[in-house]
């Protein structure tokens, strides 16, 4: 089922399963913190995709696929925070030389500055890239 919020958004009810014994358990969670289980279910679905949405950012930039603020972006989060999380989890954020590089093209391209331009062909030509 949809419905569509005073804002104009959307939103999609989903339906789900559960055992006696979970049913209990949630009710009792219910109880103690004090929150509809409705809302306590949406609750641990937001931080369970939000949980998600991180794991997944780090593999893909452990893996080369995103770059450090692409995967923030992914993440939903800064990018201190997602240096942070990488350190945490041992995954190096050092940039290689080539990314180094392809930033520095990247201000030369968005200032206009020959001498940045300069700059990263000379490092380009002596690393070989």
């Amino acid at each position: 089922m949809t419905t569509v919020n005073p804002d104009n958004t959307r939103t999609v009810t989903k339906k789900i399963q559960l055992t006696g014994a979970e049913d209990k358990q949630l009710r009792q969670l219910s109880q103690a913190e004090h929150l509809p289980e409705d809302i306590l279910l949406r609750k641990w679905v937001l931080e369970g995709l939000s949980r998600m949405r991180l794991e997944r950012a780090c593999t893909l930039y452990e893996r080369g696929r995103l770059n450090l603020s692409g995967a923030a972006r992914y993440a939903g989060i800064g990018v201190e925070q997602m240096m942070q999380e990488l350190t945490r989890r041992g995954i190096d954020h050092s940039p290689s030389i080539e990314q180094f590089v392809d930033g520095l093209e990247t201000l030369a391209d968005l200032f206009d500055k020959d001498e940045l331009r300069a700059a990263a062909t000379a490092v380009r030509q002596q690393e070989g890239l």
